[in-house]
């Protein structure tokens, strides 16, 4: 392991030629704070100021690749040119010139490069419009956004400078003493010619303090083991993939937590398929497979599209939990598209997110991952019972509200890598048995998922329950034949008997936020109800299903009291059982 380790300064890291940052780097996310505490750090200080360690990689006579060191150069640069672009209004032009040759540089060709350079052309973009560029042609800059990180760096740069001037006697001396105390600042200058030797000393560098984060070590890892001539497209996958997993909305579901999904839902040779690998265990899972692997190069490649892929599922599971069963999404995936095709499966698969629960994504991931790909051994109708049995199983433990236990969490485990391992139709049917018989013996009783109903409210304090009253509302209209509701739209959620100058502390009007006193509604009808009940009554009866027999019979008398609300709880209880039975093998 050569390693070549110096004390430097950042006028001399900056001089040696170019350095590269890989896309797969994080964007640049120094912030308010953070430019003040650099500032602070390097104009207070009595001696030189230790910037710490930094850690490249690549040969002497080619642009090195930054490893650990990328948010501290970029803020290094930023702030140079802040320092030029006073100089500049001073009319200090050899002092300008003095700046630019930490800024950029003539190759052995005579070809101007930059110092510091991104490989991901967005990030090398914003870069240069909205910092390197002068003032005077910033803003007519195609990338100029005076909202990007590198603006707010620079603005903010720029503003603590100036304050410092004010206090001056003599601005250029002010500014030199500020150029040449970021210029002397040190760092630990870390360079070995191979990725992944660079990467094991960042690692060992990080192992204190903050810890890095799974992500983190699975992407060091990863890129350790590529080879370069695939560098770019597998920094194109990765910078995706981390933007999509950053659109999801799902609670609770960080990067991490996207890698803990999206590993559970494979089948790992070796490893038994009903343990969870935990998020402490992902990285060595990962580098397992790659390091014993015949092409670690290929394996390590393959994964990284494989998360991409999940990625991309995985946001259109979002689409679907946050646009109401819209099966749109699906398209991108199937050049067949057709709503009839996806309507049911979207469906299905809205009815198990909306529990808020995150347990099942590892086994969406691996059943769709097969049904979305041109591997013949998981039909649609096949897929449906599958979805049919995981909706029923967690909407009832859901709404009974059963803790989560690691009987399930190895249930749904045992069948994502049953799924992910399969090789024909009857593999697929065996682990759609298979979780139906373990679902049975832990699903909730009916007098829980009864009970669970009964406790579900719709007030201000209870927002959450919202969506799964509206999911079972829905699917009971469903039911009924004659609904005079559009289905296919968001309804919105009314009170039948009023809010008004009502706690739901109260025990005694507890009925008022239970389901039994809600109903469904087009969301321009719910805003100009009135809100005494027998006054909605001629509103009511245009969008009420007959066959809902409490609630007519009360519209028809003109009459709403808690009995009534009671009777009607009961009778949706009844139809829920029906919709949502026991998972039975």
């Amino acid at each position: 392991m050569q390693i070549d380790a110096h004390k430097r300064t950042l006028g001399e890291v900056l001089q040696l030629g170019q350095h590269m940052i890989p896309r797969y780097q994080r964007r640049y996310a120094w912030i308010d704070q953070n430019i003040r505490d650099f500032w602070n750090d390097i104009t207070n200080a009595e001696t030189t100021h230790f910037l710490g360690s930094m850690v490249t990689s690549g040969a002497t006579s080619e642009p090195r690749e930054v490893i650990d060191g990328q948010q501290r150069l970029t803020t290094t640069l930023i702030s140079l040119c802040v320092l030029r672009d006073h100089y500049q209004d001073r009319d200090q032009n050899q002092r300008v010139t003095g700046i630019n040759a930490y800024l950029e540089f003539n190759d052995r060709n005579g070809i101007q490069r930059s110092r510091l350079q991104n490989r991901d052309t967005a990030a090398a973009a914003r870069l240069n419009d909205n910092v390197i560029v002068e003032p005077a042609r910033r803003k007519n800059s195609p990338a100029y956004d005076e909202e990007s990180n590198e603006s707010q760096a620079y603005s903010v740069f720029s503003q603590l400078t100036s304050q410092a001037l004010k206090n001056s006697e003599n601005e250029i001396e002010s500014l030199d003493l500020i150029r040449d105390a970021i210029l002397e600042t040190e760092v630990v200058y870390i360079s070995v010619e191979d990725r992944k030797t660079a990467i094991t000393i960042f690692e060992t560098l990080n192992d204190r303090g903050r810890s890095l984060t799974v992500m983190d070590l699975v992407k060091n890892h990863l890129f350790a083991a590529i080879v370069e001539s695939d560098e770019n497209s597998s920094e194109r996958l990765w910078v995706d993939t981390l933007e999509l997993v950053e659109q999801v909305t799902f609670e609770h579901l960080s990067p991490d937590g996207f890698l803990y999904y999206a590993w559970n839902s494979k089948d790992h040779k070796g490893h038994n398929r009903a343990d969870t690998i935990e998020t402490a265990r992902l990285r060595r899972s990962i580098a397992d497979l790659v390091t014993t692997s015949a092409n670690p190069a290929h394996t390590a490649q393959q994964v990284i599209e494989d998360f991409n892929r999940d990625a991309r599922i995985l946001v259109a599971l979002d689409h679907v939990l946050s646009h109401n069963g819209d099966p749109k999404c699906w398209d991108q995936f199937d050049p067949n598209w057709r709503r009839d095709k996806y309507e049911e499966i979207s469906d299905r698969i809205y009815g198990i997110l909306v529990t808020g629960s995150n347990q099942p994504i590892p086994l969406l991931l691996a059943l769709l991952n097969i049904f979305l790909s041109d591997r013949n051994i998981l039909n649609r109708k096949l897929l449906l019972r599958f979805l049919v049995a995981v909706e029923r199983f967690q909407f009832r433990w859901t709404i009974a509200q059963k803790a989560s236990t690691s009987s399930i969490r190895r249930m749904y485990r045992f069948a994502s890598s049953s799924v992910s391992g399969a090789v024909t139709r009857a593999d697929i049917e065996s682990a759609l048995n298979a979780f139906i018989e373990n679902a049975a013996k832990i699903d909730a009783c009916d007098a829980q998922f009864r009970d669970g109903i009964g406790r579900l409210a719709y007030s201000q304090t209870r927002g959450k329950d919202a969506f799964k009253i509206r999911h079972i509302l829905t699917q009971l209209e469903k039911m009924l034949p004659e609904t005079k509701l559009d289905l296919g739209r968001q309804m919105s959620i009314e009170h039948l008997q009023g809010l008004e100058g009502r706690s739901e502390q109260t025990p005694r009007n507890a009925w008022i936020f239970k389901i039994g006193n809600l109903v469904l509604v087009p969301t321009e009808v719910n805003s100009r109800l009135p809100r005494a009940f027998d006054d909605k009554c001629d509103t009511l009866k245009d969008w009420v299903n007959p066959s809902d027999r409490c609630l007519s019979d009360a519209i028809a008398a003109g009459s709403w009291r808690s009995d009534d609300a009671g009777d009607r709880l009961t009778s949706i209880v009844g139809s829920a059982l029906i919709r949502w039975p026991r998972v039975r093998p």
